[in-house]
């Protein structure tokens, strides 16, 4: 299967280790790192996630409280959304 990113995800996830990075050295990595981890795992078996609203799936990256949006559609991973699970449930959604 096949991956696609929105473009508004690359950017999610370069602002979330910028402001982990400023809080503590080597955190911003360990984030990156993690989130790759986290699409690898996706992207072996992105089915086992349950669907949680109009075709979205969550997919928790537990240490940092961060959420991975993502559908499949035609075939493909489409990664939408990595948000940090305080923000609001609505964040992201518009984005298609």
């Amino acid at each position: 299967m096949n991956r696609w990113y929105h473009p508004a995800f690359e950017t999610d996830l370069i602002e979330a280790a910028q402001f982990l990075e400023s809080q503590q050295t080597g955190l911003g990595s360990e984030f990156l790192d993690a989130a790759e981890a986290a699409i690898e795992t996706i992207m072996r078996s992105p089915h086992t996630w349950r669907i949680w609203r109009d075709g979205l799936r969550r997919f928790l990256i537990e240490r940092f409280n961060f959420t991975i949006r993502y559908r499949i559609r035609n075939g493909e991973v489409e990664f939408l959304s990595i948000l940090h699970t305080s923000r609001h449930p609505d964040t992201g959604l518009e984005r298609k």
